[in-house]
């Protein structure tokens, strides 16, 4: 006796109209299934693996009748159909991006290859995924930003405290992913240009220039002092004798030069 039904194989769909009925069935009734099914799943689009083993033919291919049963092409082949996504979608339908068939215990889950909004580079691949998520993982893309200070604000006041650290907490401007040191200044411009308009070229370390102490990198230098392009008081004074509230002072020079052109 044969099953007439409808198998996707990897390579195509074929119509397979003799699965022996000894390959799943014993000779003493239709139920109990074999212990061990005789029919080779390697050969379809859903190989078998780890825990998938131990599962029964019918919690995938389901059906109220024999004839439903037995429509193996209907079986659905995303974890979605069997599994409830206690994540409510935030995470996607990919569950093999953090899951495995081995087991959905936490011991077994691995680093998502496709983290959606905030990609895993430099130092952030290194590090485990409950730093983040905490440590049942429950904290998922629903309650977390991807904006650096949410998670590194000790660092933050740490440095602020010891004099060290400019008061601007966007990380961004002056630090990539790799680590924290050396400072990475290709984003400087979001705050004041230095790889565009009249600065570009100009300058050849953060601390000869500008940053005259490194210590301290709220204590900056508009060439008020001969360091870079020297700006005599006397000469600035009269430049700005009409303007109320002038001072020959470099943050000042930045209050009315954010953009370091003369007519800002």
């Amino acid at each position: 006796m044969t099953i007439v039904s409808m198998i996707v194989f990897s390579g195509a769909q074929e119509d397979l109209t003799k699965i022996p009925c000894g390959q799943c069935h014993t000779p003493s009734g239709w139920r109990p299934l074999l212990v061990e099914t005789r029919f080779n799943h390697d050969q379809t689009l859903f190989p078998l693996r780890e825990k998938h083993q131990m599962a029964d033919c019918i919690q995938c291919h389901r059906g109220n009748t024999n004839e439903e049963l037995h429509q193996f092409s209907m079986a659905e082949t995303t974890c979605q159909s069997c599994h409830m996504d206690i994540h409510h979608g935030f995470l996607g339908t990919s569950c093999e991006n953090c899951h495995n068939s081995q087991s959905w215990e936490m011991t077994n889950w691995q680093k998502a290859t496709d983290h959606f909004a905030f990609p895993l580079e430099g130092a952030h691949a290194q590090i485990e995924c409950s730093d983040c998520h905490g440590l049942g993982l429950n904290q998922i893309s629903g309650t977390l930003t991807n904006d650096c200070f949410s998670c590194h604000m000790n660092v933050y006041n740490q440095a602020l405290a010891a004099g060290t650290h400019s008061d601007n907490p966007n990380c961004i401007l002056c630090h990539n992913t790799r680590a924290w040191t050396p400072t990475d200044m290709s984003h400087h411009d979001l705050f004041f240009p230095i790889f565009t308009g009249k600065h570009r070229g100009e300058w050849s370390t953060c601390e000869a220039e500008c940053h005259v102490n490194p210590s301290d990198y709220t204590d900056f230098s508009c060439g008020l002092n001969g360091v870079c392009h020297e700006h005599g008081q006397s000469k600035m004074d009269d430049e700005h004798d009409d303007e109320r509230g002038y001072v020959y002072d470099s943050k000042s020079c930045f209050q009315c030069h954010p953009r370091g052109e003369e007519d800002d």
